[in-house]
């Protein structure tokens, strides 16, 4: 029987094979594992106009603002994002909602503003400049 000598001054080789080996199983792992067809979307009709068309109904739009900070405002009145779709519901039903963004408002910030109307049963939004 043949031993090897403990500190024989050379180092051992690690084999890449087996290290690619691994690589390839973990990254099919992952592809079989993830799913990319889970999108959560919501259904919402949203036109975008230049703020000047009218409305030809009896109930007056209700602007929500969306600042460079994120900070909400419904005609001028800030408001929190949890509390923005109870309050419209409650203080304009069936009121058209105008989602106007202040310059440099931030686009995710919309996003979860829209979400967060969507969610919330607000239907009617119309986004404005």
């Amino acid at each position: 029987m043949q031993l090897r000598e403990r500190n024989s001054g050379s180092t051992p080789m690690i084999g890449l094979t087996p290290l690619i080996d691994v690589v390839f199983i973990l990254l099919i792992f992952f592809m079989l594992a993830s799913s990319f067809l889970d999108w959560k979307g919501f259904e919402m009709s949203v036109s975008i106009t230049d703020g000047r068309a009218t409305s030809q109904s009896d109930t007056r739009p209700v602007t929500v603002e969306v600042d460079v900070n994120g900070g909400l405002s419904i005609n001028g009145n800030a408001i929190a994002l949890s509390n923005l779709a109870p309050t419209l519901l409650r203080d304009h039903d069936g009121s058209q909602v105008r989602l106007r963004p202040i310059n440099g408002a931030n686009l995710q910030r919309l996003v979860e503003v829209m979400d967060t109307l969507g969610r919330g049963g607000v239907t009617d939004v119309e986004f404005i400049e």
